[in-house]
């Protein structure tokens, strides 16, 4: 594993020391060896000359080195949260650990160990919604009503299998304003359901008959909106079984 930040820095003071300590020896060595005072002079003079710019190379490496490293290791970790924000939870992070600081190998490590926790967590969120959405569907198609789904544009999302026992020609790729509908009854409920949606306005009971007074059908239909109040889509049930009353065919 690779050395952390704080250990290479420490080596790189101890070997500046160790520099130091090595000239000091020199000039002790020389001073004791000396028989001239000006050869004495000269020699300290040259030692000194090759320590400091020995001295100053090493410490323009330091100065340039250890934030070069650093950079490049928080410039990884910022890649690898950008993409997790992005939601690339697919990430090589055994690459990523390549040529890494041992305390930015343990960041990405813990990174890692954070996706894999997301990655359990979205996919038991998925199940849980597929699980749902399952129920509400077999829910939907054991209703005795004629269910349809549409989006506020129109779309239908969902149809139950009422729906598509009486209309086989509609699926989920139709469009609720494209429908076109030769019998007159059928064509009077889908006007009646773009009204609704045009208008972002629940349904309640709305009774229609055709000329003949052999069909008829309750419509029924709920606007969906999203947290601000707007509307969003909207569910409709039609009654083709509804029985109603007599005041009520009086009525109409």
């Amino acid at each position: 594993m690779k050395q952390s930040l704080k250990k290479r820095y420490h080596i790189m003071i101890s070997i500046l020391f160790l520099i130091i300590l090595l000239q000091l020896v020199i000039v002790l060595y020389t001073i004791s060896q000396a028989s001239d005072i000006y050869h004495l002079a000269s020699d300290i003079q040259s030692i000194m000359i090759v320590f400091v710019f020995g001295t100053f190379v090493y410490l323009t490496v330091i100065f340039n080195y250890l934030p070069y490293r650093l950079h490049r290791s928080v410039r990884k970790v910022q890649d690898l949260v950008e993409e997790i924000s992005n939601g690339n939870y697919q990430l090589d992070i055994e690459s990523s650990l390549l040529n890494q600081d041992r305390d930015f190998q343990d960041l990405i490590l813990a990174l890692q160990k954070m996706l894999d926790i997301i990655m359990r967590f979205d996919a038991a969120k998925s199940d849980k919604i597929y699980e749902h959405h399952q129920r509400i569907g077999q829910l939907i198609d054991l209703l005795p009503v004629t269910v349809m789904i549409v989006n506020i544009n129109g779309d239908l999302a969902y149809l139950n299998d009422k729906f598509r026992q009486r209309f086989s020609s509609v699926d989920e790729q139709s469009n609720l304003k494209e429908l076109l509908f030769k019998d007159e009854f059928y064509a009077n409920i889908f006007d009646v359901l773009q009204d609704s949606l045009r208008m972002g306005n629940n349904i309640y009971d709305e009774y229609l008959m055709d000329a003949t007074g052999s069909q008829h059908v309750l419509i029924k239909g709920s606007i969906i909106r999203n947290r601000k109040g707007n509307a969003s889509g909207a569910v409709f049930t039609l009654d083709f079984d509804y029985q109603p009353q007599p005041d009520h065919e009086q009525q109409d």
